[in-house]
């Protein structure tokens, strides 16, 4: 009975004041709130889209997991293709080199495919703006490298370039150059654009592939993230093989990625936590206008708790708009962000975007963020509603009646 009563006061209040600066810091504290979380959601949202399209373009492309010095013909590969985690398996080249051509050169990674299969590199092979990976097999050595970086070297599709190789002697390193042509471009939107080229691993003609780089089967998982865990678990059935993930060269961006998403979401829950001060000093102004009135309600013998209900009730349903308002908002503005940036672009003359990879903001909503949203938020503002509805439920009648 107590909570009906103190839920019909608290609305009752909200709607009628007789001092209107507690209205207007009560309203004002609605808007910041509703503020606070709509830029939460955007800014987790855009950083979301981030991490998806660098997991996308880069995972897409780098080897998952490479066991190194075996074929696809061991036994071991074919235990290790038994697992669940694993898609399918494929002869694999990495080394490293350099590009040179009319006096410029270009260091570069080297994957060596077969191009029957495209070694799957499905991200490149949907990235390719000219020829395709198939181009690969054939008569003469061919190479597909990023767009980007082929425009830095001046070539186009059928120009010649030249891939040098250091390839270990008993005298020490001695450069192998090896000729290619282009044959196809690719354009991921990231850094490899500029450092990966493709070739056929037949076309490596520099003895063994393994003293110049790792020579291996390229294991593709149904879920890239398992590779340090699929990795660490071939490692202790099989100790005899050499095992490396993704993580072991990537994985320090992508821990980067997920730090600079927790400190800026750490960083707008301030801003969200400063918004619920104001509701401490909205619901403040609410109790010492209602003094008179809570007093009466004393009198006439309303409890203690019910005072303390109707008044938290108050700054609960304040707070419960303003997170709905913020959260409902912040969706909508983030799927509009990329025009929202546009607009900002033809307003200030340049783009936020500029000098990057990306053309449209990235974004990803989860259910999971906006869930920890209101519930941070929620909690943050039960908290600052609970103590001027403390303070209206100790105090003095008397003191209410007297004033």
């Amino acid at each position: 009975m107590s909570r009906s009563v103190a839920w019909s006061l608290a609305i009752r209040y909200l709607k009628t004041r007789r001092k209107q600066f507690a209205a207007f810091i009560t309203w004002v504290s609605l808007l910041g709130l509703a503020l606070g979380v709509l830029v939460l959601t955007v800014v987790v949202s855009v950083m979301n889209g981030f991490d998806r399209e660098l997991k996308t373009r880069i995972l897409g492309t780098v080897p998952h997991v490479l066991v190194e010095a075996v074929s696809l013909a061991d036994p071991e590969i074919a235990k290790i293709r038994s697992l669940d985690e694993v898609v399918n398996a494929y002869e694999f080249f990495l080394g490293a080199g350099m590009l040179t051509r009319s006096g410029a050169v270009n260091p570069v990674a080297i994957y060596g495919i077969d191009p029957e299969d495209g070694g799957a590199l499905e991200a490149i092979a949907a990235s390719m703006l000219e020829g395709s990976l198939a181009d690969l097999a054939g008569d003469g050595r061919k190479i597909v490298m990023g767009a980007p970086l082929a425009s830095r070297l001046g070539l186009f599709p059928g120009d010649a370039i030249a891939l040098v190789i250091s390839e270990p002697t008993a005298s020490g390193l001695r450069p192998k150059i090896q000729p290619f042509r282009l044959a196809g471009t690719f354009e991921l939107g990231a850094e490899l654009d500029y450092t990966l080229v493709v070739v056929d691993r037949s076309d490596l003609a520099v003895g063994d592939l393994a003293t110049v780089g790792r020579s291996g089967v390229r294991l593709v998982l149904t879920d890239p993230m398992l590779a340090e865990s699929v990795a660490r678990n071939i490692e202790r059935s099989m100790p005899e093989l050499v095992v490396d993930s993704w993580t072991d060269s990537y994985g320090e961006l992508f821990q980067a990625v997920r730090l600079e998403k927790l400190m800026m979401f750490l960083i707008l829950l301030m801003v969200v936590a400063v918004a619920t001060f104001n509701i401490v000093s909205g619901q403040m102004m609410v109790v010492a206008d209602k003094r008179s009135d809570i007093a009466i309600l004393r009198t006439m013998g309303a409890e203690a708790g019910t005072i303390r209900l109707t008044f938290l009730f108050q700054g609960v349903l304040i707070s419960g708009i303003g997170i709905l308002s913020g959260l409902v908002l912040g969706v909508l503005v983030a799927y509009r962000i990329t025009d929202i940036v546009g607009w900002m672009k033809d307003w200030f003359g340049f783009g936020l975007l500029d000098g990057t990879y990306f053309v449209e903001v990235p974004v990803l909503v989860l259910g999971s963020d906006l869930w920890i949203i209101a519930c941070l938020s929620g909690v943050l503002c039960l908290l600052s509603a609970w103590l001027p509805a403390q303070r209206a439920a100790l105090m003095n009648p008397i003191d209410g009646l007297h004033g």
